[in-house]
């Protein structure tokens, strides 16, 4: 009886119609119309009450809305990679018939940096850069072939032979849809990631405070991804990605290490969702500068100039290059700000002289006191006080460096305007002087434990282990003479330009003779910096012991070595062409023959595989097989 009972119980309904509630009885619910309703004839209507807490909705009608948008979601993934791949084909097909009517008789035709990266269009890429540098050369090296050899526009769509070997982005968002964002690797895998993160990548930039950050990860493993917000773990996916890029085991770029690192950044991203745009606070900024960071890795400058950009508007949107902003502000968020600002200057400034475009933060904007390592900075769970010390006095030798930087690229290239106007050799050489000037005394101001040094200095080192404190003195003495070898052969290459462009259109033999002598000791400069370039990473990468891990992330000593050999091979043409005789000349061809060959012989150690240092060993080949042929005839056609 009491089974019929419950049985026979009427379902309570959540909301009754109009009339019923008038009427006070009992409504079923029935739509659009109750019984009662159409038994007596009456319009059945539903009103919805003003407040919330008896509005209920059927899990019917969620579960239709999921299977709308999915089903949405799975058309629009179906067309983007149908377009995509036509787009490639139909790209692909055009080039190859190109290549196929074209001349192949040129073996450095079509070569520049926009088929160096896997990306279809990098941009404008101006005087500063090294793309703009080889058309120059190119033009020079084969005179009368110029229409053959690049381009018409740096703006021109390429798709690159190695571009296969990357997820388009239309399959790496359909890939990350299938995949679980909150996933991570286990625990140890974790730990040791993180560990080289702060110990190897994180000690040259140091924006990101280990203390604060090892507190959230001790949460992490305790508690699970629940206990850690959103944002937060996808900076840590984006430190895992930036390790696995940086630290490839033998130096052997396995796709298997890119794969994971991608998956890492794809995580990282989709964890930050549009939050990403907001930048609303310095966590927001220092996740961007990662991010860009990680893009110019994997040889994506368009990209990386992107986030860039949107990492010092956030910057400014924050006030962090405000001094009157860090009034009142305890000491640890103060050197936060003052480091998260100075590692967008320094980005700035490298992607400024790489890509050759104007500086997204002039350098007028630069007004912040200099970070400095405080008592309340406590980082001894990673790196001693000492170590600690010479990181902050690293970060702000590399500030004072690309300052000079700056004014380099404002002054000898146009802030990289790339305007048209030029300036005459006498005119570049004034500027120079006073540079090297300002270099010079860079150089006497170096603090304790950090000193320029050369090949020959590294030939000096102990074999034994060093302390910490010894290591990272090498270290970063070494990471600061290579940035200021590089900086100093850019210093001088407008000479070197400016004398190739001057000797293509010559032909007064006197004159040929005595108006670059006015330049001859730049060249000298511009050589000996770029061999010292050459020589050091041809060192460190070819050494068995400690000193193989001197070098910060591979992709710096990429753009290091080719902008050495740019330069090298420019001077060698000069020397060649007869332009500048004189005993001075003669010693300086001889000192640099053999530096193209160990350039190429640098790349082919530096990261096995990688299809960028691959492509710059290839043009490096191709451009010294030329320079050789006294008779302007291909030798070997590649």
């Amino acid at each position: 009886m009491a089974q019929n009972n419950r049985a026979n119980r009427r379902s309570r309904v959540a909301l009754a119609c109009d009339i019923c509630r008038l009427r006070k009885s009992r409504c079923d619910g029935i739509r659009p119309s109750c019984s009662a309703c159409s038994r007596l004839g009456f319009e059945c209507v539903y009103t919805t009450p003003n407040h919330t807490q008896n509005v209920i909705i059927q899990k019917e009608y969620f579960q239709a809305l999921e299977d709308r948008v999915k089903s949405i979601e799975e058309t629009l993934a179906t067309m983007k990679d149908e377009l995509g791949a036509a787009s490639t084909s139909s790209q692909t097909s055009e080039i190859e018939a190109q290549r196929a009517t074209n001349d192949t008789s040129n073996p450095i035709r079509g070569i520049g940096l926009n088929s160096l990266t896997d990306e279809k269009e990098p941009g404008f890429l101006g005087p500063s850069s090294n793309d703009y540098f080889l058309r120059c050369l190119c033009h020079a090296i084969t005179p009368g072939k110029e229409a053959h050899i690049l381009p018409t526009s740096n703006m021109e769509s390429h798709v690159d032979v190695f571009q296969s070997q990357y997820p388009t982005p239309a399959s790496e968002r359909t890939q990350s849809s299938e995949t679980n964002i909150f996933s991570l690797p286990p625990a140890n895998e974790m730990t040791e990631l993180v560990q080289k993160f702060f110990f190897e990548i994180g000690i040259l930039f140091p924006f990101i405070y280990p203390v604060t950050f090892l507190e959230t990860y001790t949460r992490l493993l305790t508690n699970g991804c629940l206990s850690v917000r959103r944002k937060w773990l996808a900076l840590l996916n984006l430190i895992f990605a930036m390790v696995k890029l940086s630290i490839i085991p033998n130096k052997q770029y396995v796709a298997t290490y890119i794969t994971e690192a991608d998956a890492c950044y794809q995580r990282a991203v989709d964890l930050y969702g549009e939050e990403i745009f907001n930048g609303e606070n310095i966590e927001d900024v220092q996740f961007l500068l990662l991010l860009g960071q990680y893009l110019h890795g994997r040889h994506r400058p368009g990209q990386a100039w992107t986030v860039h950009t949107l990492t010092v508007k956030a910057a400014f949107k924050l006030g962090l290059h405000s001094q009157n902003a860090l009034k009142d502000m305890p000491t640890l968020a103060q050197e936060a700000r003052k480091r998260t600002w100075y590692g967008c200057v320094m980005i700035d400034r490298f992607l400024s002289m790489t890509l050759g475009r104007p500086a997204a933060i002039p350098d007028c904007y630069i007004k912040l006191e200099l970070p400095a390592n405080h008592t309340c900075i406590d980082t001894s769970t990673i790196i001693d006080n000492t170590t600690a010390d010479l990181s902050v006095s690293c970060l702000n030798s590399t500030i004072a460096l690309y300052k000079q930087l700056a004014n380099i690229i404002d002054r000898l290239f146009d802030h990289n305007l790339d305007s048209g106007t030029s300036l005459n050799i006498n005119e570049i050489i004034s500027h120079i002087s006073s540079i090297e000037d300002n270099l010079c005394a860079w150089q006497i101001s170096l603090p304790h434990g950090l000193t320029t040094i050369s090949a020959a200095g590294l030939h000096d080192e102990p074999q034994g282990p060093l302390t910490n404190a010894e290591f990272f003195s090498r270290k970063f003495s070494v990471m600061i003479s290579l940035r200021y070898y590089n900086i100093r052969t850019l210093l001088h290459r407008p000479t070197l330009a400016s004398m190739i462009e001057i000797c293509r259109h010559i032909t007064d033999q006197q004159e040929s003779q005595t108006l670059p002598l006015v330049g001859l000791h730049s060249l000298e400069i511009c050589t000996e910096s770029a061999i010292t370039t050459i020589d050091m990473i041809y060192d460190l990468v070819h050494a068995t012991d400690w000193r193989t891990n001197l070098l910060e992330a591979w992709w710096f000593s990429l753009h290091y070595v080719f902008n050495a050999a740019l330069a090298i091979i420019g001077v060698l043409w000069l020397c060649k062409s007869d332009y500048v005789l004189g005993l001075a000349m003669e010693q300086l061809a001889r000192k640099a023959r053999l530096y193209p060959d160990r350039a190429i012989a640098v790349l082919s150690r530096l990261v096995s595989g990688d299809p960028v240092t691959d492509r710059c060993r290839d043009i490096l080949q191709r451009l010294t097989e030329v320079l050789y042929d006294y008779t302007g005839e291909i030798l070997v056609s590649i």
